[in-house]
């Protein structure tokens, strides 16, 4: 049922007429019939509360915002985009947050993304502290777009010989910098005569935590 039908529905259910409905909320019997014809389309709040106390229901309820048993109907609600189409990202083992450690590239299942989202291409997650301040923290899978460079002060995964790790690149000349976000940690520095394969994996798209914030 729409806005219309609930007044009528629930105006009926509660064997009101339309003068006696229209006293309670302050308008005419002609007003209460045009909002249940739908002609009046733009209820103003105020009214839209008072429908809502006389026909014992919540405003909400009215404006389709949850249902009769006061469940939220999200995909109603104005601002919120619920998932329609989900696709499946990799989830590929853990990343370092700290020092590098070796990245366990096992299959580890999938993770379900809403196709609205920033486009993924694998999931790791999270392991240390050294990214707190970017708001990543231990147990976060954090989402990345594969690619093999990134622009300065990206969050990307980086692979040193066989050990990866997360962390803002920045690179100069021949130097490439890996920075922690979390002042308690140096940057690693390399340069080109260092004897390290450094291979950037991809770049950080976005992060799903479960924890309180």
């Amino acid at each position: 049922m729409d806005f219309k039908d609930k007044i009528k529905f629930n105006r009926e259910k509660l064997g009101y007429t339309l003068e006696e409905l229209s006293k309670l909320v302050g308008v005419s019997a002609p007003t209460i019939q045009r909002y249940e014809s739908g002609e009046i389309k733009n209820v103003r709040r105020d009214k839209i509360a008072k429908l809502a106390k006389a026909l014992d229901v919540t405003p909400s309820y009215l404006m389709g915002w949850e249902d009769e048993n006061s469940e939220p109907i999200l995909e109603n609600i104005p601002g919120i985009i619920t998932p329609i189409k989900m696709k499946r990202i990799p989830i590929l083992g853990t990343i370092s947050c700290g020092n590098p450690i070796f990245a366990d590239q096992n299959y580890d299942g999938y993770f379900m993304i809403d196709t609205n989202l920033p486009e993924a291409d694998f999931v790791l997650k999270a392991n240390g502290d050294s990214m707190i301040e970017a708001n990543i923290f231990e147990g976060d899978f954090v989402f990345f777009r594969k690619q093999r460079d990134v622009d300065n002060g990206t969050i990307a995964a980086v692979l040193i010989d066989e050990e990866a790790t997360l962390k803002r690149v920045n690179k100069s000349n021949d130097v490439i910098i890996l920075q922690p976000c979390n002042k308690n940690y140096e940057p690693l520095i390399y340069s080109k005569d260092d004897d390290k394969n450094i291979v950037i994996l991809g770049q950080m798209v976005g992060v799903y935590s479960n924890r309180s914030k």
